[in-house]
């Protein structure tokens, strides 16, 4: 029976894993795994000081790429020159892993998730033909969302998955829809694509994504989604288009109702949704989505303020979705007792989402 980490035991697993020496002996050769030291933050310095204080108070001007995680770095000890396969996991009996291959006797990791326990182990083919695996490590990440991503050719990459849901030790499902920006370049007389081999191999492998949905629209000056029919990720993932002005919530309706309908449908996911930049189209439906799973209010306006960190081409404030005319104005003056009541009550009083397609995707999302 598959078994899975959980926060509750972490520091009496992890604190306990690294008083061992992991050692993996061949005939001749062996392999020393080097214990990651404490808890791992997946955030940079300024992006941990920032989630740590004040929301409204964003160290990063927008222009700038400073989104992506930082890295673990993972190393070992092989006396002998081999090649390495390193194994990632969440799951207790490594049923599903990430693997990694390297000649180095260390391996950077990007890309994981907040708040889990995880265990990795390395082989080493040495020279000689000798097989040789280690014993298993482990370590937990620190548990403070967002789970920003770095994907190659991309900015402002992150799950929506990680948030706590308000009142409860719950998470909105991590490794199931992810915002971000563009993949390819707006507004093109020919396709350019801006995501690079390496960023479609983490798309594909470590995400597995199945579905992009993009959210640029046609203009008298050409599409803005660059002329492109699919996605740049290959045949094997779905291409939605479900354009957006700017008057989201009034005039875009039926784009609303169409972002509902694909959200509740499990055999789209996992999958990615932008705009351009990832940030204003993006972040509406990001607020609306973790807002409707119960995140917390300032944790929404966390989560869209963090795009700053990102090359966006200026700093966005909250005064652009809390103003007069901003989307959460709008809600916030409709009914409902708590604010997932009043973005659930809009979109199917006002905009006419079905109610069906919110608890489809509310239910895909849990992460229970």
């Amino acid at each position: 029976m598959r078994r899975s980490f959980n926060a509750s035991v972490a520091a009496v697993l992890v604190g306990a894993m690294f008083s061992l020496p992991l050692v993996a002996c061949g005939a001749d050769n062996t392999i020393t795994l080097r214990d990651v030291d404490g808890f791992f933050d997946v955030h940079t310095s300024a992006q941990a000081a920032y989630l740590a204080g004040d929301y409204k108070n964003v160290p990063a001007n927008g222009v700038e790429e400073l989104s992506r995680p930082q890295p673990l770095r993972l190393s070992w000890n092989a006396e002998g020159s081999a090649d390495f396969t390193v194994e990632l996991a969440r799951d207790a009996d490594f049923d599903d892993c990430v693997t990694y291959r390297t000649k180095k006797p260390y391996l950077d990791v990007y890309n994981l998730y907040v708040g889990t326990v995880y265990g990795w182990r390395v082989t080493a083919r040495f020279s000689g033909g000798e097989t040789v695996t280690s014993d298993t490590s482990f370590f937990y990440t620190e548990e403070t969302a967002p789970r920003n991503m770095y994907v190659d050719g991309i900015t402002n990459v992150r799950d929506l998955g990680g948030w706590k849901i308000n009142g409860s030790d719950e998470r909105v499902k991590q490794g199931m829809i992810y915002r971000c920006g563009r993949l390819n370049k707006s507004r093109q007389p020919e396709i350019e694509i801006e995501i690079t081999e390496r960023g479609v191999l983490t798309m594909l492998g470590e995400m597995g994504i199945k579905s992009e949905v993009d959210l640029r629209t046609p203009d008298k000056n050409g599409p803005e989604t660059g002329g492109i029919t699919s996605s740049p990720l290959g045949d094997g993932v779905t291409y939605f288009v479900v354009p957006l002005n700017w008057e989201q919530l009034i005039n875009e309706k039926a784009s609303i109702v169409r972002m509902f309908e694909i959200l509740a449908d499990i055999n789209n996911y996992p999958l990615i949704f932008h705009c351009d930049i990832g940030t204003d189209r993006t972040g509406m439906f990001a607020f609306l989505i973790n807002g409707l799973m119960g995140v917390a209010e300032e944790d929404l306006y966390r989560d869209y303020l963090f795009s700053n960190f990102a090359n966006i081409g200026d700093k966005r404030s909250l005064s652009n979705i809390t103003g007069a005319n901003g989307y959460v104005t709008k809600i916030k003056a409709h009914k409902g007792l708590l604010l997932k009541d009043k973005i659930r009550n809009y979109l199917v009083e006002v905009v006419g989402v079905d109610e069906s397609d919110i608890d489809a995707m509310c239910e895909i999302l849990s992460d229970n």
